[in-house]
């Protein structure tokens, strides 16, 4: 059965999925810097395992050639931009500046959850909220600090606030310590924020399905009151369909 290869090449990781269809069979994530030559040498190994039908990349690098030259034995493959058609209609008013893994997410979102309102929630260095109608329409959405970013503020745009590593297994209402009333104020600050964002998208929109992804997905997952639907590889899961659709 034919398989895809996924690429999501960001500021931190570059993240890889083999999927078919709608499943994921391998997925792999570096951290730390991989060179070109070493990334060559995994697809190629995948590759023979594979047999791959197509290839689609996201990256935020200006690294078209080099990542083209990659796949040139490939049947198929799409570079991700804000000109690649896609399977939604994009309302976006400056489509050229919106974030590919959101596009990426507004499309997986309407994988899972086809002709229906859905709000994407990406949980991770920003928190970004995107919205889809049944129309199958993109309308746009929200970009705020995630959770690191916001601790990082306090800290770097203050004198004597210290930087704190939050401990998510705790939830406090209040704090009793600085560094206690830092974390209570930060986590309980995001989950407010964010189900206020289901509750009013929930009295305009019937019938909202709510999706999380990201990094930070576990924490929301945990703590959030609403009814939602966790699926971390929900990029990759728009990017094959974007790839499926240019075929």
């Amino acid at each position: 059965m034919p398989t895809n290869l996924s690429i999501d090449i960001g500021n931190t990781a570059i993240k890889l999925a083999v999927i078919n269809k709608t499943r994921i069979i391998f997925k792999d994530t570096h951290f730390e810097p991989i060179t070109i030559e070493n990334l060559k040498v995994q697809i190629s190994q995948l590759f023979e395992i594979f047999n791959f039908a197509g290839a689609i990349v996201s990256s935020v690098r200006n690294d078209y050639e080099i990542v083209a030259d990659i796949f040139s034995n490939f049947k198929q493959f799409e570079y991700l931009t804000h000109q690649t058609p896609v399977p939604i209609k994009n309302l976006y008013e400056t489509p050229d500046t919106l974030g590919k893994d959101r596009l990426a997410a507004a499309v997986g979102a309407t994988v899972l959850f086809p002709n229906q309102n859905v709000l994407i929630f990406d949980v991770g260095t920003a928190l970004t909220v995107d919205f889809v109608n049944f129309r199958g329409e993109y309308l746009g959405g929200t970009i705020s600090p995630g959770i690191q970013m916001r601790i990082r503020a306090l800290h770097e745009f203050t004198q004597k606030l210290p930087l704190v590593k939050p401990q998510f297994e705790t939830m406090q209402l209040f704090g009793t310590n600085t560094i206690s009333a830092i974390e209570a104020g930060v986590k309980n600050g995001i989950l407010y924020e964010t189900e206020g964002y289901i509750r009013r998208f929930s009295e305009q929109y019937s019938d909202l399905h709510v999706i999380f992804t990201g990094g930070d997905l576990f924490f929301f997952e945990k703590n959030i009151k609403n009814s939602i639907f966790a699926e971390p590889d929900l990029i990759h899961i728009g990017l094959n369909r974007i790839l499926e659709y240019n075929a």
